[in-house]
């Protein structure tokens, strides 16, 4: 992985990471559907605001605005829907660690729908010691207040994501599209398919937001939404869909670390190995290490001459 694109996947990886703290901060006075759907409006409109100052053009062929629409489906509508749910019943922890399976069910999907990208041994040795790393990052078992109902519904958003990992390797990144012109597709979409929907579900009113809630729906909207998703985006087209998807690895240790820093909480034991693991995980799935001389070093078998 170049430098550049190592910065797009960690930068990606640490907006990620705070967002599931700023979605149960949110939570406190928006119902998860207003929080989705202003989510979505205030990603829109900073990526449409990139484009008018940048001089890009909005526009797409009427195919490709077709894959956009789908792929908002899968990678914005129903994983934001299922995380907001998900949420009221579960802990960010908890979350956290069940999105940590998106790797694993995109490489899954990609090898059975993307002929380039086969599940080789050493991307499931990879990606099966990522996802070791990151339950050992969040420990969930120590974790109470999570229900199963809430359990399955932020692993539905991980199965979502990496669908949407899958469709856009198999029909948008071929296109060459510029990143920025599919994230403010992608999220017009999400946004026009969630408004047709609203009078579906339940609507309370908002009669007064604090500052918090607010700030964190801004976060979500114009970070973890508008910028992420021109990351997204360049990453699938740069390394492809099973390797983009790791940065799922790497969301939870910036959700921890974020909270030692913001909020004082300790770093314990857990977080430095399983942090430690995610790194070797993802160094044998990209070939800097091979599976075979980890094993040997696990083992003390190293020649060291």
């Amino acid at each position: 992985m170049e430098k550049a694109t190592a910065a797009r996947f960690f930068g990606q990886a640490a907006i990620w990471g705070a967002s599931f703290t700023f979605i149960k901060f949110a939570l406190e006075e928006f119902s998860p559907n207003q929080l989705v759907l202003f989510r979505l409006i205030l990603g829109a409109a900073t990526l449409a605001v990139i484009i008018v100052f940048t001089g890009r053009s909005f526009k797409l062929t009427s195919k490709a605005w077709f894959h956009v629409a789908v792929s908002s489906i899968f990678a914005n509508v129903v994983p934001y829907l299922l995380l907001s749910y998900g949420e009221l019943h579960a802990s960010a922890g908890l979350a956290g660690v069940l999105i940590g399976g998106t790797p694993l069910v995109t490489l899954f999907i990609s090898t059975l729908a993307l002929r380039d990208e086969p599940a080789t041994g050493r991307k499931v040795t990879g990606f099966v010691l990522g996802f070791l790393g990151v339950s050992l990052v969040v420990s969930p078992w120590k974790v109470e207040g999570s229900s199963l109902l809430g359990a399955l519904a932020c692993f539905g958003a991980a199965t979502s994501y990496a669908v949407g990992y899958a469709y856009v390797g198999r029909f948008l990144s071929p296109l060459k599209v510029d990143p920025i012109t599919l994230g403010a597709n992608q999220l017009v979409a999400a946004a026009i398919l969630l408004a047709l929907a609203v009078p579906f579900f339940t609507w309370p009113p908002i009669e007064s937001v604090s500052a918090i809630p607010l700030l964190s729906l801004l976060y979500l909207g114009v970070l973890a939404s508008g910028f992420a998703n021109i990351l997204y985006f360049r990453l699938i087209q740069d390394v492809g869909a099973s390797t983009a998807s790791a940065v799922d690895y790497v969301v939870p240790v910036f959700a921890v670390l974020f909270g030692a820093v913001l909020l004082l909480e300790p770093l314990s034991w857990n977080v430095i190995v399983g942090g430690a693991v995610i790194l070797i995980g993802m160094a044998i799935a990209e070939g800097r290490i091979s599976s075979s001389a980890f094993s040997q070093a696990s083992s003390g078998k190293v020649n060291n001459s």
